[in-house]
């Protein structure tokens, strides 16, 4: 045990020494400051967790492997999300529907538009009420993971997969697949 502990150590002292170039190199890829801080987080929590696969030899490539992996995956999630998140955004009250940059807005587009609002509303109180929490705080107040597990007083990690088993949970949802599906 204390050589995986050992790894762990250098593992949390090289995500610190390469922060800036690690957010750099993020940034660059994504070409999107929030995109690139949650790539960041994710990489620091995925690679202290895995900590006990890496080399102390390859320590630093091992970690921008890692941020690479995460900054192609969020490209992927981000790409997909877009019409959930939109949907996920007008489902509240408070939010404009047909704020949405587009010019439809006969009746067919609006009545469509609010049956998807409802689709969306619906799988969300379906889900656990800590996911559900980290969903409506990501995307609709657009708080940072880490501001989130701040203000819920709970790990980064904790709030990390819940966000990661929400997605996977509304991502099952039948409704929620033809939403994505269409248009």
């Amino acid at each position: 045990m204390p050589h995986d502990a050992e790894i762990r150590s250098l593992v949390e002292r090289v995500c610190v020494e390469i922060d800036r170039e690690l957010r750099a190199f993020l940034l660059g890829i994504l070409k999107d400051v929030h995109l690139a801080e949650d790539a960041y987080q994710k990489t620091v929590v995925r690679a202290i967790e895995a900590s006990d696969s890496a080399s102390k030899a390859t320590v630093r490539g091992w970690i921008f492997r890692i941020a690479l992996n995460e900054a192609r995956e969020l490209k992927r999630v981000s790409k997909r999300q877009g019409r959930l998140n939109q949907a996920v955004w007008e489902s509240f009250p408070d939010s404009d529907r047909l704020q949405t940059g587009k010019t439809q807005d006969g009746p067919e587009w609006v009545a469509a538009r609010e049956e998807q609002v409802e689709i969306v509303r619906s799988a969300l109180q379906r889900l656990d009420g800590n996911y559900r929490e980290v969903v409506v705080r990501r995307i609709q107040r657009g708080q940072t993971f880490a501001e989130i597990a701040a203000d819920l007083n709970r790990p980064l990690g904790t709030v990390l997969t819940w966000m990661r088993r929400a997605l996977l949970e509304l991502r099952e949802m039948e409704e929620l697949r033809h939403l994505s599906d269409s248009e």
